[in-house]
């Protein structure tokens, strides 16, 4: 028993230090263009997504919509996205960045940029174990989030 408890720390500590790479590597980018994590994130989504709402860019980030509206503030405050109401439904608001919001998103996630140059290492791995990596982290998830589960005698379901 204690064997599995040790691979499961060593898979969980592998998690914890690829989560913390791409992390800081985050971190630094934002840092480089004096922005928060969370602000070039946004800007991110915007890029692919121009035009969404609030509630929207707050499930993508996961967070809520409170604390979405407050970095959007910032960023609609530094010329970097704009509000408009949707012409579809005048009650919408939809953002979408400015000029300034995408040479900000170049910046932070363009082809020259940092962060795009050492996530784009990962595809040094071969396709295979890319590949293979994916897969195994369906099964993962699925695992953690219970699919299939069934409760066997002495055991509790999750």
């Amino acid at each position: 028993m204690v064997e599995k408890y040790e691979q499961i720390e060593g898979i969980l500590h592998s998690f914890r230090e690829v989560n913390r790479a791409v992390a800081c590597l985050i971190r630094e980018e934002a840092d480089e263009l004096d922005a928060t994590v969370v602000q070039i994130m946004v800007l991110w989504i915007l890029k692919k997504h121009p035009n969404i709402g609030l509630g929207e860019l707050a499930d993508h980030l996961q967070v809520t919509n409170s604390t979405m509206s407050g970095v959007v503030d910032r960023l609609v405050e530094a010329g970097l996205i704009v509000r408009e109401r949707s012409d579809l439904d005048r009650r919408t608001v939809t953002m979408r960045l400015t000029p300034e919001g995408d040479k900000k998103q170049n910046e932070a996630f363009g082809e020259n940029s940092l962060l795009t140059k050492r996530l784009f290492r990962i595809l040094e791995v071969a396709d295979e174990d890319l590949m293979h990596l994916l897969h195994t982290h369906t099964q993962l998830l699925e695992k953690l989030k219970g699919k299939g589960d069934e409760i066997k005698d002495g055991e509790r379901a999750v």
